[in-house]
């Protein structure tokens, strides 16, 4: 589908849409959905689950720098006292800010990637949502893994 700014019937502000319309051997025509560049692929087999778990693992192999960043924050302030209202002045450890802006800035590119990998993706391909978003659960598998073997 291609959407433009275009005048309809005499509307300057109206937008113009047009449908991707194919005829197939039999002469039967059809609306392409999606990208409409798919070369004729299949929308969702049962086999394409492979594709979504390798996405998100790899993905989950880049969530390793934020998860490092995480733990060795939760790490280290667990074992500061502080009894005063906000915070400890002068006593947090000197890699606070970067570890901090490790956590965030990570997890925020973590984040953007799981929303264009897991639902934009598939979303514009036409595939369904649910398989992708089923396997965002394994992002986490490698940090859980490194963690366990002790390689982090």
């Amino acid at each position: 589908m291609f959407t433009a700014p275009g005048r309809a019937r005499g509307n300057p502000s109206a937008l113009v849409v047009i449908y991707l319309y194919e005829r197939d051997d039999r002469g039967e025509g059809r609306v392409v959905h999606g990208s409409g560049a798919d070369g004729g692929r299949e929308k969702a087999t049962a086999g394409s689950w492979w594709a979504a778990a390798v996405a998100n693992l790899l993905i989950g192999m880049l969530a390793i720098v934020p998860g490092v960043c995480v733990r060795w924050l939760l790490n280290r302030y667990a074992l500061l006292h502080c009894v005063t209202g906000f915070g400890c002045g002068g006593t947090s450890p000197d890699q606070t800010v970067g570890m901090t802006l490790g956590a965030v800035l990570g997890g925020g590119f973590i984040l953007g990637m799981v929303l264009v990998v897991d639902v934009l993706m598939p979303w514009q391909e036409g595939r369904p949502l649910h398989l992708w978003l089923g396997m965002t659960t394994l992002v986490p598998a490698p940090f859980a893994v490194a963690q366990a073997a002790g390689w982090i």
